[in-house]
């Protein structure tokens, strides 16, 4: 009868009668490949299903990131349809598929303002900013919600926040504390705070460049302040980077253009010349009209004549630059004769301008008698007064050498204007001559 013998399971050697394996008992064994391979086999096993597993969740964390971004697009492309609710929905469900994206989770605050929710909108944000008080993003989003809102104070303070606060990374913060900056002064022009919005485009003033292209835009929004001087001052500024830019387009062109240029053919130096062009005849535009505002009327008009070719609205301010200059005995330019004849012709203007809204004392002194549309008579008392004073010395002859009544005499002319303004229906162009000249010679509104 054979016995079967039983081998050790790592060195395959023949065991004792114990059970034991004399040949790895022994201190001075070594173990070799075929020792090892049962465990080798075991981790090899591990390294499989751990890999396998990673790769798994890889692609799953990959095709959710897909999701996201496709839903979070639909989402962009909603907004720019203004289809706000759809918007909502392809926010939200881009951040099912990834919850801490905080992008989307911005973007979806503004698709819920857009959508009517501006509460839930608010809500979230403040709750951004208990986490991230510094961050601009949030700061920016909460004041245009707050100057949405009337609230003035709030507004600024996040505007501030956002000018001096963190942008995020891989993006250059200067360009968007710029705009950010443009943002707050063009909001308070609209609420007509022009002491807080002089000194909001005064520090954008400070930190925009000279060559920038935005030169232009800051002029304009001093110019809407109501600081002409200043914005002249600008766009001169605008219009000398403007010519320099202007000969290094002309010699690029002339030459064959530049290396990066030819990369990118012919079109792309006529497009850089066409971009030239617009912002250069809008820097000539905007530099007659705050010299126009400034009284200068000889440097508007060369200005005008630098504009080639004319648009409507240069058309439309080289033609009130000519009335006014035909009222003004003020301008430079004005010799005593023209002095006088068109402070006679102002004082004639505004009479007529008075006896039109039903004043009494200017229909009898123009003959211009309105019935059914007589102003009370007590309301216009005092101007009476003036213009009866003022009245025998309404000629050419007698005004000669008299710059007390030819100042009395306008200041008439400017008072009654915007008194009628206020009373009377539509003035003539001949009225808004005279308008313009009372708000920038005595700064009416």
């Amino acid at each position: 009868m054979n016995e079967e013998k039983a081998y050790c399971t790592i060195c395959r050697q023949p065991l004792d009668g114990s059970g034991r394996c004399r040949h790895c008992d022994e201190e001075s064994h070594v173990w070799t490949i075929r020792d090892w391979r049962p465990l080798l086999t075991l981790a090899l096993v591990i390294v499989l299903v751990f890999s396998f597993t990673r790769l798994v969740v890889n692609l799953y964390n990959q095709k959710e990131s897909a999701l996201a971004a496709e839903y979070y697009a639909a989402g962009m492309r909603a907004m720019e349809a203004q289809h706000a609710a759809e918007a909502v929905d392809a926010f939200e469900t881009a951040l099912v598929y990834s919850r801490d994206n905080f992008q989307y989770r911005l973007r979806l605050t503004d698709a819920l303002v857009a959508s009517g929710a501006t509460g839930e909108a608010e809500a979230q944000l403040r709750a951004f900013w208990e986490q991230r008080p510094e961050d601009a993003q949030v700061n920016l989003k909460l004041a245009r919600l707050a100057a949405k809102q009337q609230r003035a104070d709030d507004a600024l303070r996040y505007f501030q926040n956002a000018i001096e606060g963190v942008w995020p990374e891989r993006s250059d913060p200067v360009p968007q504390r710029i705009e950010a900056r443009f943002e707050e002064a063009e909001w308070l022009i609209e609420l007509e705070r022009q002491e807080q919005a002089g000194a909001a485009l005064l520090a954008l003033a400070a930190v925009l460049p000279e060559s920038s292209p935005e030169q232009e835009r800051l002029a304009e929004l001093l110019l809407r302040n109501g600081d002409a001087g200043q914005a002249l001052k600008v766009f001169e500024t605008a219009l000398k980077y403007d010519r320099a830019e202007r000969r290094n387009v002309t010699g690029n062109i002339t030459m064959g253009g530049s290396s990066q240029r030819l990369e990118h053919g012919p079109k792309a130096v006529v497009s850089e010349q066409e971009a030239w062009s617009a912002r250069y005849r809008a820097a000539l535009l905007g530099a007659a009209k705050a010299s126009f505002a400034t009284a200068d009327y000889t440097l508007a008009r060369r200005y005008l004549e630098e504009l080639k070719p004319e648009t409507a609205e240069s058309q439309e301010l080289r033609l009130e630059l000519e009335r006014v200059e035909a009222l003004d005995p003020f301008a430079r330019s004005a010799t005593g004769r023209i002095r006088t004849q068109r402070t006679v012709a102002a004082f004639r203007i505004a009479v007529l301008r008075l006896a039109g809204c039903g004043v009494p004392f200017a229909q009898a002194m123009s003959g211009r008698v309105k019935s059914g549309n007589t102003a009370d008579p007590a309301q216009w008392s005092g101007f009476a007064k003036w213009a009866e004073q003022l009245a025998p010395m309404m000629s050419e002859r007698r005004l000669r050498g008299e710059d007390d009544v030819i100042e009395s005499a306008m200041r008439f002319a400017f008072q009654a204007e915007m008194a009628a303004q206020k009373d009377c229906g539509k003035p003539t162009l001949n009225d808004e001559a005279l308008l313009l000249l009372a708000r920038e010679r005595m700064g009416g509104k």
